[in-house]
């Protein structure tokens, strides 16, 4: 299988498994939320946002071990990636045993001292956050192994553990609705026992099927090796923070000003956009590998034509499901919940243009971290989405409604969005107007097919189910249209031919066959 085909195999299976997912996730959010109520739903979203940083910081040291993993694979060297690895399982394990020491008396004062937490409900959030410490810990000693399935590009097994992970959660959210005692502590314990069976299994897959998941204790501390990932990481933890800072930030403002009530809305804003940037990112994912590996090989030239491809189809992506969802949010959130907190429509469609504009610069980054010189990308473009939270507190502190943080988020991701573009042509010496021409004036122009095409029946028909369905069909249908026609060039046309009749010319072997 080349290349190009397993860049297809492997989005195709990710996006598979996003789109289950995400059918799953909007039964079960509905479970969860009836079941916890508003404030626990709340309480639930923001000590998650305390064990949150912790999280983020397992993405940002598996796409920094994953980098190596690549790099390192693209240049034919096994053994090197085996070292790679002991490397990254060393620093995973110090970081493990730190998250426990430090970040234990840490969350629980910030849970005791800072948060607006009802009285009734803070020893609660205490095991809520313990029993999250767990699962932190499992998930981040598991990193080095998980990001050698990223690294492999077994895009196609990892969807399949995602989809298991989906079904174990949608099942917990059920037992929910029939469970009588403390809901709130019952639901965290449930996801922390999935996350940590999930990387269990995952951990001892890794083992059994890649060589160089080898541990060899003589090579955890190598100085070399240990500089080169600790380097990386920390400059991509600035820009990584920023985005937690943001987020979690912004949940703890809000917290503060509105009380849990706002939380609610603001978390289940949260969900939302973050189902829909999963089927973006499921292609995204399957795109970062392949790009590090062609950046390890030398070959320039690829590696510029796949960030601008994942650029412009994971802004697609987004829009065919984004568009139909901010045009009829107010009656998807009833149909979904029934009774959505206050602010939650508003929140759903600030977040979800956030990601739209996000999307578009997504493969600069990816580029740059193949490279490997982030400081002072990093440092400046990164460093940038800390300006959100102190802009959503100027908004609150003006008076303007809970809302006016969306609208903070929308500002800093357009001024990270221009620092990728310009920081690209800096580093490769890739024209600004190559990324206006191949990726923004396309997606401006699927975007206004898919608004216009979804505001007809918008305007025309009733709030109804069958008003819903047209809203979606016509959306999508434009976006398809548009994106055939005058979104992609004569090379993506050809490729998709081609691969249309390779895949059917292999139907047709198989019918012989059998």
């Amino acid at each position: 299988m080349n290349p190009s085909q397993r860049l297809v195999l492997n989005t195709a299976a990710s996006y598979s498994r996003s789109v289950f997912s995400l059918a799953l996730a909007l039964f079960s959010s509905r479970w969860v939320l009836h079941s916890l109520g508003q404030t626990d739903y709340g309480l639930f979203s923001l000590v998650g946002s305390v064990i949150v940083f912790i999280t983020f910081l397992n993405g940002i040291m598996a796409n920094s071990v994953s980098r190596y993993f690549a790099y390192s694979i693209g240049q034919g060297d096994s053994a090197e990636v085996t070292r790679w690895f002991n490397t990254g399982l060393s620093i995973h394990l110090c970081f493990g045993f730190s998250l426990i020491l430090i970040g234990w008396p840490v969350g629980e004062y910030v849970i005791g001292h800072v948060l607006n937490i009802p009285a009734e409900r803070i020893a609660t959030s205490f095991w809520v956050f313990r029993v999250s410490l767990v699962s932190a810990f499992a998930s981040m000693v598991s990193v080095p192994f998980v990001a050698m399935f990223t690294a492999k590009q077994h895009i196609a097994e990892v969807s399949g553990w995602g989809g298991l992970q989906s079904i174990l959660a949608f099942t917990l959210a059920y037992g929910l609705t029939r469970y009588h005692g403390d809901c709130l502590l019952f639901y965290a314990v449930g996801v922390v026992i999935i996350i940590v069976f999930i990387q269990a299994a995952m951990v001892l897959r890794a083992l059994l099927v890649f060589p160089e998941c080898r541990v060899v204790v003589e090579e955890w501390f190598d100085r070399h090796r240990l500089s080169g990932v600790l380097s990386f990481t920390t400059w991509n933890l600035i820009g990584g923070f920023g985005t937690t800072f943001r987020d979690q930030g912004s949940a703890i403002l809000l917290n503060l000003h509105f009380g849990p009530g706002v939380n609610a809305a603001f978390g289940v804003a949260k969900q939302v956009s973050e189902q829909t940037n999963q089927l973006s990112a499921s292609m995204l994912g399957a795109f970062y590998p392949e790009i590090t590996t062609s950046e390890g090989r030398g070959d320039r030239d690829r590696t510029l034509g796949l960030s601008h491809r994942a650029s412009k189809y994971g802004t697609i992506l987004v829009l065919l499901f984004a568009i139909p969802l901010i045009v009829e949010m107010d009656y998807i959130l009833k149909l979904w919940l029934r009774e959505p907190p206050a602010f939650t429509a508003l929140f759903c469609r600030l977040i979800l243009c956030t990601f739209l504009v996000d999307r578009s610069t997504t493969g600069y980054m990816m580029a740059v971290n193949a490279r490997g010189k982030v400081a002072g990308y990093q440092a400046t473009v990164g460093g940038s989405l800390v300006l959100t939270l102190p802009l959503a507190w100027v908004f609150l502190k003006l008076g303007y409604p809970p809302t006016s943080v969306g609208s903070a988020f929308i500002i800093t991701a357009a001024i990270c969005s221009v620092g990728r573009v310009l920081w690209v042509r800096r580093l490769f010496g890739e024209p600004v107007e190559k990324w206006v021409g191949g990726v923004l004036l396309p997606c401006i122009v699927v975007g206004a097919a898919a608004t216009l095409a979804a505001l007809v029946p918008h305007w025309l028909m009733s709030t109804s189910f069958i008003r819903l369905v047209c809203v979606s069909g016509l959306s999508v249908a434009g976006s398809l249209l548009a994106t055939w026609f005058l979104a992609f060039d004569s090379s993506e046309h050809a490729f998709i031919r081609q691969n249309r009749r390779d895949f059917l010319r292999k139907v047709s072997r198989a019918c012989t066959r059998s």
